[in-house]
């Protein structure tokens, strides 16, 4: 399946070439992809329904749970047999380069780090609000997930993979309430200490949005150190 789905994408890819330019700028562009979504859980924390209900502790869950979701997306690349992306593959006739290719040759296809923490948000998005989370499913399968493996950089199976094994944590927190005394104490921080919470809330979402990049890029290098 996986084979037969990239081949025919990569068919349409080398005769349209305007609508992949499209892909590969949405591919590259964080405020397009992570910056929606987070823009959303903003949204749904500043509504007028969430002061006077539990839908706040439900968006502090959710960001818990997406930490949670990049360490458990991160160990399964590294603990799983390595798999190159679709584009690194010589079977695959891809006849366009991506510049920041040559960062991703180390990193394994399976499961997608993009599927496994934006499908979180989405499911996050959902247990708030229905309509909101479904318009947030929409948008990071065809906004986010498919424009890359439209592009080669992952297999639908890594999309697949990376996004049942998200919406099954999320939803798992949720109804064990595994979170649910530390949403209530940070909620009850949010009251007492305004402007440290909501600095931490913007730079916790401005890492998420990122896909936390700029966090990696600090602790690599120390680790490598370390190590």
């Amino acid at each position: 399946m996986d084979d037969f789905i990239i081949n025919i994408l990569n068919t349409l890819a080398n005769i349209a070439f305007f609508f992949t330019k499209v892909m590969a700028l949405i591919v590259s562009n964080k405020l397009v992809k992570g910056g929606v979504i987070v823009a959303v859980l903003w949204y749904l924390w500043f509504n007028e329904k969430s002061k006077n209900s539990n839908n706040r502790e439900k968006i502090i869950s959710t960001l818990y749970g997406c930490i949670i979701a990049i360490v458990v997306g991160r160990g399964l690349a590294n603990l799983l047999p390595f798999r190159a992306r679709p584009l690194l593959n010589p079977e695959f006739d891809f006849n366009y380069k991506i510049a920041s290719l040559s960062s991703l040759e180390t990193w394994s296809s399976f499961p997608s780090d993009h599927a496994v923490l934006f499908f979180s948000l989405a499911t996050g998005v959902f247990l708030v609000s229905k309509k909101w989370g479904i318009i947030s499913y929409f948008y990071v399968l065809f906004v986010i997930c498919f424009p890359r493996i439209y592009l080669g950089l992952h297999y639908p199976t890594d999309i697949l993979a990376g996004a049942i094994i998200r919406i099954s944590i999320i939803w798992g927190i949720s109804v064990l309430k595994i979170f649910k005394r530390f949403s209530g104490k940070t909620l009850a921080l949010s009251f007492k200490f305004p402007g440290l919470f909501y600095v931490c809330f913007f730079i916790l979402s401005y890492q998420i949005a990122s896909l936390f990049d700029e966090s990696r890029n600090l602790v690599s290098p120390l680790l490598h150190y370390i190590f």
